[in-house]
């Protein structure tokens, strides 16, 4: 099984260390970073991704025109909407636009290994990290 694409689009480079930090302990994949909308596109146009962890405000392209964009030219891939704010209309745009979900920050590591987790393993593309033996 190839690992998993999954692609980290949020205009804080700490936020998207911690995610793709954390994330890569725990599973097998490749994480790309996009530290805007217009670079994500960019990214999106030249490669298919499993799944996408996207902020919703950004400065210039929101994540939801990024949501937009994408899903009109991919609407298999699967989007995780990031947002700050604990809105319902926030999260009803979102979901109404082709969202798979949404976290809101901030949100454990943890949460989003479990909803990360949880797409991937649908798409049977899950590869947990494997703890290596240290004795000999």
């Amino acid at each position: 099984m190839d690992k998993p694409k999954i692609l980290i689009v949020d205009d804080e480079v700490d936020v998207r260390d911690r995610i793709k930090n954390f994330l890569r302990r725990k599973i097998e994949c490749d994480i790309q970073e996009a530290s805007s909308g217009r670079q994500a596109l960019e990214m999106i146009d030249k490669e298919t991704f499993d799944l996408i962890l996207l902020d919703i405000k950004m400065q210039g392209l929101s994540g939801i025109d990024v949501l937009k964009k994408t899903k009109a030219a991919h609407p298999e891939m699967d989007i995780l909407m990031i947002t700050a704010y604990d809105s319902q209309q926030v999260a009803r745009e979102a979901l109404k636009h082709g969202a798979t979900g949404y976290i809101i920050k901030p949100s454990t590591l943890e949460v989003i290994h479990t909803k990360v987790q949880h797409l991937l393993t649908k798409r049977k593309k899950y590869l947990p990290k494997r703890t290596q033996d240290k004795k000999n």
